[in-house]
């Protein structure tokens, strides 16, 4: 079962439609991890086939191990989730793609996800197979679907949570086919994305004991705000760009004392060194600064460990949450943030 479905694992699921077909395509036995990266829906697609122009791309996930290497199936390479949230609801959008190390162990994920949610009524036929099943739950979107699709060695699952109704399948395949194309176009290097230069690597927090590097980007600002669970969040990306904020150096983590843990850091550069004491007076709420300036805390509606901190001109931010969207972060947290973040400060030179 995948990370990016856990409401489909706490309820039975309705049957929406399956169906299966053996057409060729390529493997995807040589991607690599920037590859599955590179496959996610642009925001633009992700607006179109959903409707509406007030979807949000989140911060991505890079499934690398040791991250959750628990829970991680011995036969996954590795795996990348891709998030959307729809302003002002509470509906989501992800897409997981997952490298299985053959075409056989793909295969035997996508029998498993039958054998585990039943059989379902046919719907469109997109990749080599294609799985399609629903379930109602008690959250603000109730209506969750989740899409499977395998393609070769990689197997998309592909999760739209709505707040009113279940899509009709038809549109889950167009979805889907538009997902596909894309990660194809990946597999195939006609869609890449560029390495991230050494000056934006360099602003990432130093190399230590307490994480390790799963991946790093660059991303639109609107993913921090994502990120934070801002209760204003189109306040605050008007803030940013006012501020000559428009995009954020993302790097994604494992907290080595917890792997179940992930920590994503985010650093960007104001036009001012006021404008980034705004941004840290504004987000930090009642958390008063330590004697290095830094605000650490608890946040119990997000289930997330934050600290925050300005060095001149550049705001920072790290986020340790669990890898399981239903589950609180860990007080494994606790100390690694009071370690990392003054040593980041440090080396930005707050």
């Amino acid at each position: 079962m995948t990370r990016t479905i856990g409401a489909l694992a706490l309820v039975a699921a309705l049957a929406l439609g399956a169906s299966a077909c053996a057409r060729g395509s390529s493997s995807g036995g040589e991607a690599q991890l920037m590859d599955l990266y590179a496959a996610g829906p642009a925001v633009a697609d992700v607006r179109s086939l959903l409707g509406d122009s007030s979807w949000w791309p989140g911060p991505p996930s890079f499934g690398v191990r040791p991250l959750d290497s628990v829970a991680m199936p011995f036969q996954e390479r590795f795996h990348v989730i891709h998030r959307f949230v729809h302003l002002g609801t509470a509906e989501t959008f992800d897409v997981e793609f997952t490298l299985w190390d053959s075409t056989s162990a793909a295969t035997t994920q996508m029998s498993n996800v039958k054998a585990a949610f039943g059989t379902s009524a046919s719907g469109p036929k997109v990749g080599d197979q294609v799985l399609y099943y629903g379930s109602q739950t008690q959250g603000a979107a109730p209506f969750v679907t989740a899409t499977f699709v395998r393609v070769g060695q990689v197997v998309t699952t592909i999760s739209l949570g709505l707040k009113d109704a279940f899509p009709k399948v038809a549109r889950l395949g167009k979805i889907a086919t538009k997902v596909v194309s894309r990660l194809k176009d990946a597999l195939s290097r006609k869609v890449r994305v560029s390495p991230l230069p050494w000056s934006d690597q360099a602003l990432l927090p130093p190399a230590g004991p307490d994480l390790t590097l799963l991946g790093a980007v660059r991303l639109p600002i609107e993913a921090v705000v994502v990120m934070f669970g801002y209760a204003a969040p189109e306040s605050l990306a008007n803030s940013f760009h006012g501020g000559g904020v428009d995009t954020i150096v993302f790097g994604d983590y494992a907290l080595d004392n917890d792997t179940h843990m992930e920590v994503r850091a985010g650093v960007f550069t104001f036009l001012t060194r006021q404008d980034a004491s705004d941004w840290l007076d504004a987000l930090r709420g009642s958390t008063a600064l330590d004697v290095d300036g830094i605000a650490t805390f608890y946040d119990g509606g997000s289930g997330q460990y934050f600290s925050l901190f300005k060095a001149g001109k550049q705001g920072a931010m790290l986020v340790c949450r669990s890898t399981s969207d239903v589950e609180a972060a860990s007080r494994a947290c606790e100390s690694p943030l009071t370690r990392v973040a003054p040593a980041w400060e440090l080396k930005l030179g707050g």
